[in-house]
């Protein structure tokens, strides 16, 4: 996947996504590079290296390195991953890669959560005062995240001591320069957390670009996510950071296609040739979360298993892929960005052509002018 295009325009500020946000179906979604890079580690941390493997070999544009953790720290308890693709470099440190499995499940939608209230405030004035946000704890009940809110209490308590432990680094670069990510070195992205009166607060490290890290640009992330199965709601949120790299196809078909290889990569399946049931383990799980996100999203986001129904799991994942079509506010939102986007393209299209005329003539005046004094 070409990281150039995430480069959304002005369009995918916050400015034009909050406005009906309390009343529609869908939240504002930050989707920067450094961020969905924190998301992906923090999802596959089970197995990195294999996630890193397949990564690459999904998209060429995208690099994880693996460096031996700090003196005193063991290998199998730490792990340091640079996540590098064509315009960011960024640097996740977890200490106890432990802490990080055992609450993986109930990390990945808070972690996500987190992401969405984020995007609601405004984090980058007053930088003197502590920084954080505040939800009700009652939210994971109301979006049928948990059903109780004493299980939504137990699943926070699991997730905040690997939430407040997650420590980053990185550049983000442009055409003209490099900023970086973080004030000095690698920090911890949230300062603290905790439950008081049923209100849950995260304090945000002050030391972080909070804009560059993640309030560059924003997708649109479907409320039912937080009621999906894992593997469902796993694929969702790739679908939606998925699509703001398609929106030239979007634009063109109302649809955008996702491998089945990326889907086995997504959802941490095994390696067909390392499961004695590629059927089981592999295919149901790709095929059942398909359809319980076109079931749950009753015609909003359709996604449509494509593949050879006698092939063998080879061709299965080779030639197999989900075709996601995008309807109502769903296609309209990608649809206006992907319209924005190609004016764009053809307006600096048009400039760079305008300037390469300008040089043709000056340097054809230049020629007339020498020739005339011989």
């Amino acid at each position: 996947m070409d990281e150039n295009k995430t480069n959304l325009p002005a369009e995918t500020k916050k400015g034009s996504i909050k406005k009906s946000e309390d009343t529609s179906k869908w939240f504002s979604f930050p989707n920067s590079p450094a961020s969905n890079t924190v998301i992906s580690v923090v999802s596959h941390v089970g197995d990195l290296e294999t996630f890193g493997k397949r990564l690459e070999h999904n998209s060429h544009s995208t690099q994880i390195d693996f460096f031996d953790p700090p003196e005193g720290t063991q290998k199998n308890l730490s792990q340091r991953v640079k996540y590098s693709t064509d315009n960011t470099e960024t640097t996740i440190h977890l200490d106890n890669i432990d802490l990080f499995t055992k609450a993986n499940k109930p990390l990945k939608k808070i972690l996500t959560y987190t992401l969405v209230q984020l995007s609601k405030e405004n984090v980058t004035e007053n930088l003197e005062n502590d920084i954080s946000i505040k939800f009700p704890l009652e939210d994971f009940v109301t979006l049928g995240c948990y059903k109780t809110i004493r299980t939504a209490r137990q699943a926070f308590n699991q997730a905040q001591h690997p939430l407040t432990s997650i420590k980053i680094e990185g550049v983000v670069r442009d055409k003209k320069d490099q900023k970086q990510i973080t004030d000095s070195g690698i920090e911890v992205l949230f300062t603290g957390a905790h439950i008081k009166n049923g209100i849950v607060e995260i304090y945000l490290n002050k030391r972080i670009n909070w804009q560059l890290f993640a309030l560059q640009y924003f997708s649109i992330l479907p409320k039912e996510y937080f009621s999906l199965s894992d593997n469902a709601a796993d694929t969702l949120l790739n679908i939606v950071m998925l699509a703001r790299k398609r929106l030239n196809d979007i634009g063109k078909n109302g649809s955008f296609n996702m491998s089945f290889k990326t889907l086995q990569q997504i959802l941490d399946l095994p390696d067909e040739t390392a499961t004695k049931n590629p059927g089981r383990d592999i295919k149901e799980p790709i095929l059942n979360a398909i359809s319980e996100i076109s079931n749950m999203l009753n015609g909003d986001i359709v996604v449509e298993p494509i593949y050879n129904t006698n092939g063998n799991i080879i061709e299965f994942l080779e030639n197999g892929y989900a075709k996601v079509s995008l309807y109502n506010e769903y296609l309209e939102h990608f649809g206006d960005l992907a319209k924005t986007k190609k004016l764009k393209i053809e307006n600096t299209m048009k400039k760079r052509e305008e300037i390469a005329e300008r040089a043709k003539v000056k340097a054809l005046a230049s020629k007339l002018e020498k020739e005339s004094k011989k």
